[in-house]
């Protein structure tokens, strides 16, 4: 699991059909100031900025609960003390 801010929603005109009404955010995973964005799954409509918890690989695809989409991250929890992490 990763723990990583919300930087905006992914756009995409053409998806994979099983990923169809499935919503997308940018990542930046904390600790890694500058590293490159990630794309997530985001099935709880996060708001830019949030601290969330983000499941990968075959776990992304059970948070999501739906084994069929090729998906490597999801979030899975909007964490409330980002100070508690530091």
């Amino acid at each position: 699991m990763l723990i990583c801010k919300v930087r905006g929603k992914c756009v995409s005109t053409i998806k994979h059909e099983k990923a169809s009404g499935i919503s997308f955010v940018t990542l930046e995973q904390l600790g890694d100031e500058g590293g490159p964005l990630l794309a997530a799954a985001d099935p709880i409509g996060c708001p830019k900025d949030s601290i969330v918890l983000v499941a990968s690989g075959s776990a992304a695809r059970l948070a999501l609960n739906r084994n069929d989409v090729p998906i490597d991250l999801c979030i899975m929890a909007i964490l409330d003390n980002e100070k508690d992490l530091r």
